[in-house]
Formats: C-alpha cells, structure tokens, sequence
C-alpha cells in the first residue's frame, strides 16, 4: 500500500504534495535557474510602490556609501569642488531616502500610486542630469547612465516608464548641452581644472549628442522590443492557458476527471500500462427506467436524468470515486484506482458514495414532484471488492481506462438481484466495512457465471 490516508478522506486530484516541480526535471525539484524565473514572473505581479520599497532601499545604501568614498576619495589634487559636491549628493541621497520612506508607507498602508514610477524616474533623471552637468556633459563617462537606467526603468517597472524615460532624459540632455554651448550655464563647474572650457563648443556637443541620441535610441528599441515581445507572449499564453482550461474541462466531461487529470499531467495512466490491483466496484442502476422513459416528454426526461447524473457523480467524485462509466441508465464507480489507499478505505468510500446516492434520489424525486414531473426514481446498488486487471484498453487510436475481471461481473450480478432502492454487497467488501456500517445478512447466493455461491449482505447504514 501507498501512503495510508484516513477512511473517509478525499484524495486529491492533482495537485504534487512537494509543491513546485519542473516537468522539465523528470519531477526532480527545480534548480536555480528555474527557481530565480519563477521568482521573477512572481515579481513582475507586484504593485509598483512594492517594487519602488524593494529597489529605493538598496540604491539608498548605495547613495550612502558612493557619497562617503566621494568625500574621502578625493583629495586637493583632483581639482574638484568638495563642497559642491557633498551639497550635491547629499540632495541626491535625501531624495532617494524621500521616495524610499514613501514607498515603505505605501505598502504599509496596501496602497498603490501609479503615478510613483514616474515621479521616481523623474527627480532621479533629475539627478543624473545634474551630475553629467557637474562632471561635463560631453566628457563624463556617466554619459553611460543614460542607456542603462532607461533600460532598467522599463525592465523594472514596465514599458510606458522605460517610454517615459527616454523621452524625459532625451529633452534634458538636449537643453542642458545647448544651455552649456550658449554660455547661458557653466561647463563642469565641479571641476576646478579650466582646460575643460575647449569642450564647450558646438563640436563637442554635436559629436557627443549625436552618439548619445543614437544610443539612447537604440537601447529603447531594444528595450521596448523585448518588452512588447515579453507582453504578446504573455497575452498568448493567457489565450493558450484558458483554451487549454476549456479543453481540459472538455476532456472531463468525456473521462474521468482522476485519469483527465493524471493523462494531463504526465503522470503513469498516460503510458497505457495495466496492472493488478485490488479496488472496490460500485454498480447501480435505475428500476424500471424503460418505462419512465416511454411516458415523460423528450425534454423532461433529458432533464432528470441529466441532473440524476450530475448528482451521482458529484456524490462519487466527493468521495474520491472514478466514475468509469455511464451507460443508458447504470453507472460504474472504481474505488482505488487511479488514486489508492488502502483496501479498507476504498470499501468504507464506496459504501458511504452508495448511502449518499440513495438519499439524493430521495431528494430529487421531491424536487421533480414539486416541479409537476411525475416520476420516482428508484436504484438498486452493488458492491464487491477484489483483485482485477486496471488500465487502459482499446486500439491505438481509442482507448478507455477501466477494470476487467470477475469481480467486476460480481459488482454488477449484485445490483441486478438488489432489491429496489437497496445497497447490497459481497462478504469481500463487508469484511472490511462491518465495524462501521450496520449491514443485515442476505445468505448466499448462486451468481450467473460462478461456479460457488456469493454470500450478500444488505446495507442498513452507519453504526
């Protein structure tokens, strides 16, 4: 035996109990990789102040640490304005601690702005702008901020930011280069070594715009093609996913929803393969069915036995039964396979599956008299439990998983000589379910096909 579950409990359809599993892996757990995209498509769900609180701190930490090495690093011989520069990080830092403190409130208090990647992108643009200034706009090598925190922007957050912030950083670098070329504002006015003046030229700025712009233009084609790639895929993978869902709910109308589910997933019922296994057979059948069906209207006769099938096997599927079959009036239940127990379980299941069954026919037949049908439906059950061949079988284009076997022919003899309305059942299975259900002796009795007497017992009901 499996796993022991305790009587009474429903196995689970499909869900892996060691959670996450790569199909790629032959159902080994994932490696790293696996595990850092997942964590990534994860990530891409969050709220944006969410992903701001998670980047705004680090860049923060960052801030601080570049702005301490920046004052002790340099020394006299630098030529730079030490006080213009600490003045100058030390706004960069507090604005960056600004939008961190505000993130953290914002997902604190479960809200979400929108308008806070923008904002974000704006005053730090800000900043970079101001720093290329300081440094020189056509000679610092900061130049490279340009492309890689568009292209961050629009990864991190998401296209129309990245949009945003190619736009906002293009019109800035443009304005500050001309305002240099003019005179209007100083040239790296951080650096105290004039010799720079000699980049202050239309020359300059047209050799280093001109790159720039291509750059900045290049990276966001790139970007925004990767990311309007990443959004088709993923608006195509939603179209596949719930073509799939309805297939898949297509295919449980037509197979059992356990081996739907098995077949599915990969799992052992798609190979085909049979084996012997012990189950408990449940069979049942409708008395006098040929004659409700000659006296009730087409469409009222669909009616109740579409919603007699419905309620059986929901009843059945509740207590982890695979409904194998639904033929004309009968139905055939399997207890123990796909999904196995124990024996004693799959018995206490199957019993339990035919106590409900007879109450909701009860229940039915009120519904329908209430609704002017006139009809009683009336179901004699059999049970037997026993080894059979389980599997698939069938050409290679049709095949149909089921059980084969003696045992299987007992469960149905059984419901055919129970009497209307009653639950009868093999000692097989009253061996395993006695010490929980109140059963009352129906002797033996000599089954077509046989060789030895069956001795029967009728279900009363729970002790």
């Amino acid at each position: 035996m499996r796993g022991a579950m305790a009587p009474g409990d429903v196995v689970p359809a499909n869900t892996d109990p060691r959670g996450l599993v790569d199909a790629a892996n032959d159902g080994r757990p994932p490696d790293l990789r696996t595990r850092l995209v997942e964590r990534f498509i994860a990530f891409n769900t969050w709220p944006a102040s969410r992903k701001l609180a998670l980047l705004t701190g680090p860049v923060l930490l960052a801030h601080l640490v570049g702005s301490t090495v920046a004052h002790f690093g340099f020394d006299a011989s630098a030529n730079i304005d030490l006080a213009r520069l600490d003045t100058f990080l030390g706004w960069w830092s507090g604005a960056v601690a600004g939008f961190f403190a505000l993130s953290l409130w914002l997902v604190y208090t479960a809200r979400d702005w929108r308008a806070v990647p923008y904002a974000w992108v704006a005053v730090y643009s800000l900043f970079i702008v101001w720093m290329l200034h300081l440094f020189g706009t056509m000679s610092s090598p900061h130049m490279l901020w340009y492309p890689a925190v568009i292209t961050l922007w629009a990864i991190y957050f998401d296209e129309r930011v990245g949009v945003f912030s190619a736009a906002y950083l293009f019109v800035w670098i443009v304005l500050v280069g001309v305002l240099e070329v003019q005179g209007v504002i100083d040239y790296a006015p951080l650096l105290l070594d004039r010799t720079v003046d000699a980049q202050r030229n239309l020359g300059w700025l047209s050799a280093h715009v001109l790159v720039t712009v291509v750059l900045l233009s290049l990276s966001f084609l790139l970007q925004w093609l990767a990311l309007s790639v990443r959004r088709v895929q993923e608006t195509r993978l939603r179209q596949a996913n719930a073509l799939l869902d309805r297939s898949m709910r297509l295919i449980r109308r037509y197979v059992p929803t356990q081996i739907a589910d098995d077949i599915l997933a990969g799992g052992a019922q798609a190979t085909g393969d049979n084996e012997r296994r012990r189950l408990t057979i449940f069979f049942s059948d409708l008395v006098g069915f040929t004659e409700i069906a000659e006296r009730l209207d087409p469409e009222d006769l669909s009616r109740i036995i579409n919603e007699y099938f419905s309620e059986m096997t929901a009843i059945a599927e509740r207590n982890g039964g695979t409904v194998d079959e639904l033929s004309g009036d009968a139905i055939l239940v399997l207890f123990g396979a796909p999904r196995f127990t124990n024996d004693r379980d799959h018995a206490l299941r199957s019993v339990r599956t035919a106590l409900q069954m007879q109450e909701a026919v009860r229940v039915l037949n009120a519904r329908w008299a209430a609704d002017g049908i006139d009809v009683a439906f009336c179901v004699r059950m059999g049970i037997n439990s026993g080894v059979v061949t389980i599997g698939h079988f069938g050409s290679p284009d049709r095949m149909k998983y089921t059980a084969l076997g003696t045992h299987v022919n007992v469960a149905a003899r059984l419901q055919a000589i129970c009497e209307p309305a009653q639950i009868l059942i093999s000692q097989a299975t009253w061996l395993l379910v006695n010490d929980r259900m109140e059963c009352a002796s129906r002797g033996d009795v000599q089954l077509k096909g046989l060789q030895r007497p069956v001795t029967t017992y009728q279900v009363i009901g729970p002790h």
